[in-house]
């Protein structure tokens, strides 16, 4: 699944270089067209204005006034040199000598020189310039690009979409089959249970049918972790008063055969009526998952220490869950999704990070204390119920 993502992500970058790069070549020509144009459309420009000056000459060599007013203009700059291409008058702020070439471009500005007939003036030669303007063309690509931008952002989407599909009808069809899955495996696995219930009460502390009812309520746990994963997100958990003190000790009685079968002695120190507001349903998911945690990686023929007790600012109550096993190698790692301390023990690792997950929402504090051989302490500060 992961690979198959990976392709469809490479696969999504390469279609999206492919039609940039396809998209980008006649953008380019478009701004090598519009250059040329500008500069054409300058050097009509040009060649309009200069004729303008030089009639301005004409006229006045053919006329009786005695003072020539040289054109000006806002928008272009000029000169007039005489046959040896000296400077008769000029309007450029810095002196500027003739070119070779008719028409040239430098330091931003375009120039165009023309030859002249014989004047008054004795001016052979005009020269006119103006700064090259890019504003239109930089307006007009910046469009372009915005369009293309748009353009290409519909078809990306496009793509990913389409690519996207397989992989929702997939993760549908999943997470339905493993809803019926559930679903058909819950009577089974309570009829088993209730069966193996029986057997107890006529063949009391027969070691095999302890250790096939404490195999099934690992698989319940398991079950019920897996039920709550799939339906986090469509359920709401209601919360209500618990009595968190009974809460433990059914709990704890839950796990007896898992105890028993494992020689472990649970040393309980529970003060009564401690009350919370919490979903039972996300509470189980707290006790059973460190219970059943404690006794999963507890040597055999050790003890398990619980304890329940008001704070001293008496605003939270502190629940205790105390091992005597191997310890945890990596405590910054545990409530990582899918992680497993310990790949032998069996699970999917999804246990502890439902549990941080339901501790977040409901500002639950948790520490977690462990030694190597010695064994791990789970401590949960719950928020008192004060109303009760």
């Amino acid at each position: 699944m992961v690979k198959k993502h990976f392709l469809s992500t490479k696969y999504i970058l390469l279609q999206t270089i492919i039609l940039i790069f396809i998209i980008s070549i006649p953008l380019h020509f478009y701004i090598q067209s519009e250059l040329e144009n500008n500069f054409y459309k300058n050097k009509e420009n040009l060649q309009i204005y200069a004729e303008k000056v030089e009639k301005k000459i004409y006229k006045f060599s053919n006329s009786n006034e005695r003072v020539f007013y040289y054109p000006r203009s806002n928008i272009y700059k000029s000169a007039i040199y005489d046959l040896n291409k000296s400077s008769i008058f000029s309007l450029f702020p810095t002196k500027i000598e003739l070119f070779d070439q008719n028409i040239i471009t430098k330091n931003g500005k375009i120039y165009f020189q023309k030859r002249l007939r014989e004047n008054i003036l004795n001016a052979s030669y005009i020269l006119v310039s103006t700064k090259i303007s890019y504003v239109k063309i930089i307006l007009n690509v910046i469009i372009m690009l915005i369009v293309i931008a748009f353009l290409v952002f519909l078809v990306i989407f496009f793509i990913i979409k389409q690519s996207a599909q397989p992989y929702k009808q997939f993760n549908t069809y999943l997470e339905n089959f493993i809803k019926d899955a559930m679903h058909e495996m819950k009577t089974p696995i309570g009829v088993v249970l209730l069966n193996l219930d029986g057997l107890d009460s006529i063949y009391n502390d027969n070691k095999m049918i302890k250790r096939a009812k404490s195999a099934i309520k690992n698989m319940m746990i398991i079950y019920d972790d897996l039920e709550f994963f799939v339906r986090k997100n469509r359920v709401e958990h209601t919360k209500e008063n618990i009595n968190l003190s009974q809460f433990t000790v059914e709990r704890i009685e839950f796990f007896k055969d898992l105890l028993d079968s494992k020689e472990i002695r649970v040393i309980q120190n529970i003060n009564d009526d401690l009350y919370i507001k919490f979903s039972k349903l996300e509470l189980s998911r707290i006790l059973d998952n460190t219970i059943s945690n404690a006794i999963k990686y507890s040597k055999n023929s050790t003890k398990i220490e619980i304890s329940l007790q008001g704070t001293t600012n008496d605003n939270n109550i502190e629940l205790s869950i105390k091992d005597e096993g191997k310890g945890i190698q990596d405590v910054s790692k545990i409530f990582d999704r899918y992680y497993r301390g310990d790949k032998i023990s069996g699970g999917f690792g999804i246990g502890l990070n439902i549990v941080k997950n339901i501790c977040d929402q409901n500002n639950v504090k948790i520490e977690v204390k462990s030694y190597n051989e010695k064994g791990s302490q789970f401590l949960y500060y719950f928020i008192k119920d004060k109303s009760l």
